[in-house]
């Protein structure tokens, strides 16, 4: 019997799947090992007249920021670590609010351009300036010390490399399990268990999601009280999808055990 193409081709997705996760968990462990030494953290800015640094680090929407500024004619010589989160937003009154420049783009007259095999991208944007618009949300950066700056960069790596390789886990038992689908006898134990340990994994992510903003992520805003500024209640919907999602799966995962049940019985009375 020929294999689907479909399977096939889901098959593949997996693969492909597979390989970028192993390539972002590699690079992702990388970066891991350099994060006590950031770029510009440990510069030696001895001599320097003027200098001006931003460097931030993005990791599933916290953001570490660092900041080096040297002015030797007005005298300035600062250097901040801050922490900054897009799960903890404010809302400001307009009185309080900062004007930030704006420029409004021509859909009409911009344009994307790509060539292949090059590969050359080329951009091109008309805009008109739109005046001061002000800031109405805004996330209060948090200022740490260069050690506490480092350790939780580096845990929050670590949380995105776990996740990575959870991932990885799922993907790796459902190309097995669509894979066992594309042999003649697929009706079995093994493609079942395949089945209950992807249904299973996904219904237990959202209590990971549960550990990691309750325990591992740092909760910093707590110990803060703003003026002017009244927090924002968030709530993540991926939870509650992957859990609705998972208990479908677990149905379905039973569903096919049962069927596998009833055909050995079958085979037996046979």
């Amino acid at each position: 019997m020929q294999p689907s193409k479909k399977f096939t081709i889901l098959v593949w997705a997996c693969n492909i799947v597979l390989l970028l996760l192993s390539l972002i968990i590699i690079a992702s462990s990388y970066y891991y090992t350099l994060i006590p030494g950031l770029t510009g953290l440990d510069n030696n800015f001895e001599g320097a007249t003027k200098y001006s640094a931003r460097i931030t680090q993005d990791f599933l929407s916290d953001y570490y920021t660092f900041e080096r500024v040297i002015d030797k004619e007005k005298g300035i010589d600062t250097e901040g670590y801050y922490f900054a989160s897009t799960r903890n937003l404010y809302s400001i009154p307009i009185s309080d609010t900062v004007l930030i420049g704006a420029s409004k783009i021509d859909q009409e007259r911009s344009k994307s351009e790509m060539t292949f095999p090059d590969i050359s991208i080329k951009k091109v944007t008309v805009s008109n300036s739109a005046g001061k618009i002000p800031v109405r949300i805004a996330s209060p950066a948090i200022s740490l010390s260069k050690e506490k700056f480092q350790s939780l960069a580096q845990k929050n790596v670590l949380s995105f490399i776990l996740v990575g390789i959870y991932t990885f886990i799922f993907f790796w038992f459902l190309r097995k399990f669509v894979s066992g689908l594309r042999t003649p006898n697929f009706f079995n134990e093994t493609i079942s268990r395949y089945l209950y340990i992807c249904a299973s994994m996904v219904t237990f992510a959202p209590v990971l999601i549960w550990g990691w903003t309750s325990w591992i992520r740092p909760d910093l805003y707590s110990a803060y009280v703003f003026e002017n500024a009244k927090a924002i209640e968030q709530s993540s919907s991926l939870p509650t999808i992957l859990l609705f999602f998972g208990v479908i799966l677990l149905v379905i995962a039973w569903c096919f055990d049962q069927g596998v049940k009833l055909q050995k019985e079958q085979e037996l009375t046979v």
